[in-house]
């Protein structure tokens, strides 16, 4: 979500809960993570700002793998799960309140939270209050996803790359990948059975690359993996990897026979702000594995 929106609606709701922590959460199975917090006075905190944990290690799992309701817990010391949860002391949470947001489809984003460091007495009033901002969060997501999500491969889209690239941190690399022969698709099948093949290009990808790193679509059959330092995998494995991935397909219910090159660009102080640069040296890496003879990559030298 749009840090500057993010950060304008949480202040929003700090008029209505005022000297406490608000916080944007996102939930997946395994992980929780934080959008962006406001502290007491309003003011936001960077340091927690991406911050991700075992989701068991969360509050929010009680909303996220229970009924995904709203929930006030007014003394986490007596809960059943918060008071043996190692962030109760550390942060110093005495009272919590969270709420989930959704995406239009039904499926759960992530939570709207405020805590307080005493013991609390939030109220159905305060719960009911939440809950409409949060149903302001998931409009904001409506809209957003319309802008910024790949309608087809359900993946980033170039625009949201263009907006967000300063925003990603720790980047380290981009790869843009291309798929070889995918024309010979669309000539041999039709267009209908191209989308498909491009949804499982992006499914195949996705599957080789770390929770942090970021992939999006560009256009056609041309996709960008922003890299990130959470990634521990030598760039040169997951490019192998991804080649790998991308160059069987003898399972696959027609006979399709693509492969895909990659380029890749190191991210430095030169292009850590600057996505086109960045796009247009992976770029001349990329067409410089075609010329090499595809299903192949070039850039980490």
């Amino acid at each position: 979500m749009e840090q500057r929106v993010v950060q304008d609606l949480l202040e929003l709701v700090n008029q209505s809960f005022e000297n406490k922590k608000l916080f944007l959460g996102k939930t997946t199975d395994e992980t929780f993570s934080v959008v962006k917090m406001l502290g007491e006075d309003g003011r936001e905190l960077e340091e927690f700002n991406n911050l991700t944990m075992d989701l068991k290690e969360s509050f929010c799992q009680l909303i996220y793998l229970g009924e995904q309701k709203p929930l006030i817990i007014n003394d986490t010391s007596k809960h059943p799960v918060t008071k043996d949860l190692a962030i109760t002391s550390q942060a110093n949470v005495g009272a919590y309140m969270g709420v989930p947001v959704f995406y239009k489809d039904g499926k759960m984003f992530g939570t709207l939270c405020v805590v307080g460091t005493e013991k609390g007495s939030f109220t159905e009033r305060d719960e009911e209050i939440l809950e409409k901002f949060s149903h302001l969060f998931s409009y904001v997501l409506e809209l957003e996803k319309l802008a910024t999500i790949d309608s087809l491969t359900n993946l980033y889209n170039r625009h949201y790359l263009y907006e967000n690239f300063l925003h990603i941190k720790n980047k380290k690399a981009i790869m843009l990948l291309d798929l070889d022969n995918f024309k010979e698709v669309n000539d041999t099948y039709g267009h209908d059975v191209g989308d498909l093949v491009l949804k499982e290009a992006a499914s195949r990808i996705n599957q080789q690359i770390g929770n942090n790193d970021i992939l999006a679509r560009i256009g056609g059959d041309e996709f960008a993996i922003v890299i990130t330092e959470a990634n521990k995998k030598p760039l040169e494995a997951i490019a192998n990897d991804i080649i790998k991935a991308l160059s069987e397909w003898s399972n696959y219910p027609v006979a399709v026979s693509i492969s895909t090159s990659i380029g890749i660009c190191m991210v430095d102080e030169g292009n850590a702000n600057n996505i086109q640069l960045a796009l247009k040296e992976a770029d001349t890496a990329m067409y410089d594995a075609k010329r090499n003879g595809k299903g192949t990559f070039i850039g980490l030298t």
